[in-house]
């Protein structure tokens, strides 16, 4: 995820706050599109729980 500019991590995060806030995202959801963007760039998310 190192090649992601800050802005574009920055966009992502404040998008994906937005949606748990108006609760049209949940934690799970979150954590499947976090995976799929790392994924992307040679990552992956891991979710413990």
């Amino acid at each position: 995820m190192k090649e992601l500019e800050e802005n574009t991590i920055e966009q992502i995060r404040t998008l994906l706050n937005y949606l748990e806030q108006t609760d049209l995202l949940k934690n799970k959801e979150i954590f499947r599109c976090l995976d799929i963007i790392a994924r992307d760039y040679g990552g992956e998310i891991v979710d413990n729980n």
